[in-house]
C-alpha cells in the first residue's frame, strides 16, 4: 500500500485537493478530524494527513513514500537528505518567494550589497545584525555563499513579519505570495534578495521506490495523470465535417491556418451522410486539438472552407507517448542502484 502525504490544512491544503480531483485522484474525506483518507481510483494508495512540514520529515526517514508539500520546507528541512527526491519541483500552485525585507524607514537600503554593508557596520559597532525567519538554514547559506559572516538568527514561530516593529529582530527572511502582510508591517523587499522561488512539489522516498515495485506501478499511476492534465491546460477539442474532392485536400484547407495544425496534424475521417453535399465534394470529419486562445480563429478559418457542424469539446488529459517525469524518476533510481 502506498503512502501518500497530503497536507492537513493551511494554503497548500485546498489546492491540493482541488489539483488531485482534476485529475481523476479524487479524494474521499468525509469528516476533516480524521487523518486518513482514500482515493476511489487509487485503490492501492493510502491518504495520510500531515502538516506540510511533517510530510518533508516523514519522506525523508521514509515514514511516508510520497507527499504534497512545499519547496521552501523541502529545501530548508531536507536539505540534501539522500533518501529524499523531489520528483516534481513545480505542481502550479502556492508560488511564493523567500527574500529578506527591511522596515521601509530605512531608505538607504536599496539592494543586498545594502545589506551586505549594514552587517558589516554593524559588526564594527559590536553588534551583530539580527534577522528574524523561520528558514535558519537557507538564510544562513545565503549570507555565508555572499561572504557575510556577521548575522544573528533569530527562530521565529509566529508572524515573523512582526519582529522588527516588536524590537527583536533588525529585519526578517520571509516566503511572501503578494508582499501585503510585509507592507501592512512597514516592511520592504530588499531588491536582489530573492533567496528561492518555491512552490508545491511532489516528493518521495527513495528507498521505498527502490525496494517496492508494486509502489513505483501507483506512482506511475500518479504521475501520468499529473502530467496529461497539466499538458491539457489551454487545450480545446474541435470537431468538423469539412466538405473536399479527397482527404488530402482537406487536410489541406484545414492546415493553412497555423492554429488547427493541431499536436501532431488532424485527424480525418470520411462521413458517410444521406443529405445532400456539394457537387462533387464529399464530407470530411475533421478533428483537431487548438490552444483556447485560438478557438475562435479557428472556428472562422473552417467556415471559410465550407464546415457545417462545429463542435468544441474540453481536453482533460494529454498524454504524450510517456511519462517524462515518471521516465526521469526511473533514472534517478537507476543511477542511486549503481
Amino acid at each position: 500500500m502506498l503512502r501518500f502525504a497530503l497536507p492537513s490544512k493551511g494554503t497548500l491544503y485546498d489546492p491540493t485537493l482541488q489539483l488531485l480531483e482534476r485529475c481523476g485522484l479524487r479524494v474521499s474525506r468525509p469528516n476533516l478530524k480524521q487523518y486518513t483518507a482514500r482515493i476511489a481510483t487509487l485503490p492501492a494508495a493510502e491518504v495520510l494527513f500531515h502538516r506540510p512540514s511533517d510530510i518533508v520529515a516523514k519522506v525523508a526517514t521514509g515514514d511516508v513514500d510520497l507527499g504534497i508539500t512545499g519547496l521552501d520546507l523541502v529545501r530548508e528541512e531536507a536539505g540534501d537528505d539522500a533518501n529524499l527526491v523531489v520528483i516534481e519541483p513545480d505542481l502550479g500552485f502556492a508560488r511564493a518567494d523567500l527574500v529578506l525585507a527591511v522596515p521601509e524607514a530605512w531608505v538607504d537600503v536599496q539592494g543586498w550589497l545594502d545589506v551586505a554593508d549594514l552587517a558589516a557596520e554593524f559588526a564594527a559597532g559590536g553588534r551583530q545584525l539580527r534577522i528574524a525567519t523561520k528558514y535558519a538554514n537557507l538564510v544562513r547559506a545565503f549570507f555565508y555563499g555572499r561572504g557575510v559572516y556577521s548575522f544573528t538568527l533569530i527562530a521565529s514561530q509566529g508572524a515573523t513579519e512582526g519582529a522588527p516593529g516588536l524590537g527583536y529582530a533588525d529585519m526578517i527572511a520571509d516566503i511572501t505570495e503578494t508582499g501585503t502582510a510585509l507592507r501592512e508591517n512597514r516592511l520592504k523587499i530588499v531588491p536582489g534578495s530573492t533567496i528561492l522561488r518555491s512552490q508545491a512539489c511532489l516528493i518521495g522516498s527513495r528507498r521505498s521506490l527502490l525496494l517496492d515495485t508494486d509502489k513505483r506501478v501507483t506512482i506511475r499511476v500518479i504521475l501520468e495523470l499529473l502530467e496529461a492534465q497539466r499538458r491539457a491546460v489551454g487545450l480545446q477539442h474541435i470537431i468538423a465535417n469539412v466538405p473536399g474532392t479527397d482527404a488530402a485536400a482537406v487536410a489541406s484547407a484545414v492546415t493553412a491556418h497555423a492554429a488547427l495544425s493541431g499536436l501532431q496534424g488532424p485527424t480525418l475521417a470520411p462521413v458517410f451522410s444521406s443529405g445532400a453535399r456539394p457537387e462533387e465534394l464529399d464530407w470530411f470529419s475533421v478533428s483537431v486539438v487548438v490552444p483556447t486562445d485560438r478557438i475562435l480563429a479557428a472556428v472562422d478559418h473552417l467556415r471559410t472552407i465550407g464546415s457545417t457542424g462545429i463542435v468544441v469539446l474540453p481536453v482533460h488529459y494529454a498524454f504524450a507517448d510517456q511519462s517524462e517525469t515518471f521516465t526521469r524518476l526511473l533514472e534517478t533510481l537507476e543511477t542511486d542502484n549503481l
